[in-house]
């Protein structure tokens, strides 16, 4: 992967890319000032098409943007598993359990990504940096993004025992705003996301 700069990209056609992803576009609407601050912690990369960019296995400490192109996460056995799409993020499961990348993903065309390191959003009670509003985005895109993975499992094994559980995961219904739900959407994507990892498991070992 290569950094991008002012001099390889026009910065204001990556800007107009960003506010095209759900994420980003969110958090315009809600503060200008956190947008800005959001940009200054994230870099603009780009690879080109056959270049693995996550593998299985390594350590994180970013989630990706897609801005550009498409992507692949791939099988143990190079089989597609998922496509990524412009606008999607990934990288969220490493996020929220602190394990290293669960999947290996690879650019099917020439791509370019936004880097976002997530340790702003990790401590969640930590807003010296980023507002309550802001990591409220946040999590409710991890929520998502983590919730629409396990779907796609179950559409793709209905009768898989973690099925039942899954059912079974609570949806925040409580006012929205504020650090209550915050605190309820970081429970709940570690909740989800330790079940994505069991799913996960299972399917290796069925393997």
């Amino acid at each position: 992967m290569k950094k991008l700069s002012t001099s390889d990209y026009d910065r204001e056609a990556l800007q107009r890319l960003v506010r095209s992803v759900t994420f980003f576009k969110d958090i315009v609407k809600l503060d200008q000032d956190q947008f800005e601050l959001l940009l200054s912690v994230c870099g603009f990369v780009e690879a080109s098409a056959g270049e693995t960019v996550l593998r299985k296995g390594d350590d994180a400490h970013t989630l990706y943007f897609l801005l550009r192109g498409q992507m692949t996460v791939l099988s143990e056995d190079d089989q597609s598993l998922n496509i990524i799409n412009p606008g999607e993020v990934f990288g969220t499961l490493s996020m929220v359990t602190g394990r290293p990348r669960s999947a290996t993903v690879k650019a099917e065309s020439d791509v370019i990504l936004l880097v976002m390191d997530y340790k702003y959003f990790q401590e969640v009670n930590d807003f010296s940096m980023f507002s309550v509003d802001t990591k409220l985005v946040a999590y409710r895109m991890v929520v998502h993004n983590i919730r629409w993975t396990l779907e796609m499992n179950k559409m793709k094994s209905p009768s898989h025992p973690l099925v039942t559980r899954l059912l079974k995961m609570p949806v925040y219904t409580g006012a929205r705003g504020g650090e209550d739900e915050l605190a309820a959407l970081s429970k709940q994507s570690r909740d989800l996301a330790d079940l994505l990892c069991e799913w996960n498991d299972s399917v290796e070992l069925a393997d």
